[in-house]
């Protein structure tokens, strides 16, 4: 059975990161990026923009999971706000569309090293600091595994993630 590992934790965690080495690692391995699902000038979270959305990311997962060439599809998501009940819309489609296996992982990292990737990957200082506020401890409150990055570099999260999900 096809397997959608999806991938979760507050912005700047390294989730994208993550994702790119299991994909090198991994042979018949699919990534959606999410945040390139969602760009948008101006961007808000307006009725016609969720859809438009949850249409962009149902599509992609939905024909990865569907090509005869993958197996697995990773996919990176932030489930803050409005989020979580777009992703939640996207796979009650997903498993009307096709059949699969969802692992949910959580990764998770020191408050500080966040604070030092986010800025790294060209985040403005307001922007890491409401992340900080907003969605640092939004994950604690589900059930999921959860892996904690804050002293492994990418290759060593990716290592991690692929054990969890038995690759």
């Amino acid at each position: 059975m096809k397997q959608l590992m999806v991938i979760v934790g507050p912005n700047g965690v390294g989730k994208s990161t993550t994702a790119r080495e299991i994909v090198e690692q991994c042979r018949h391995t699919a990534y959606v990026d999410s945040d390139w699902c969602r760009v948008m000038n101006p961007f808000v979270f307006s009725p016609a923009a969720k859809e438009t959305i949850t249409e962009n990311i149902f599509c992609l997962l939905r024909n990865y999971l569907l090509c005869n060439d993958v197996q697995r599809v990773i996919f990176t998501y932030a489930w803050h706000g409005e989020r979580k009940a777009i992703y939640e819309s996207v796979i009650d489609k997903l498993h009307r569309a096709c059949s699969f296996k969802e692992t949910i992982v959580i990764l998770k990292c020191s408050e500080e090293e966040n604070r030092k990737r986010a800025l790294k990957d060209g985040r403005d200082e307001k922007r890491v600091e409401r992340g900080m506020e907003t969605t640092f401890a939004f994950y604690d409150s589900f059930d999921y595994p959860q892996i904690d990055t804050t002293e492994m570099t990418p290759a060593q999260a990716a290592r991690q993630v692929m054990e969890l999900f038995h690759i």
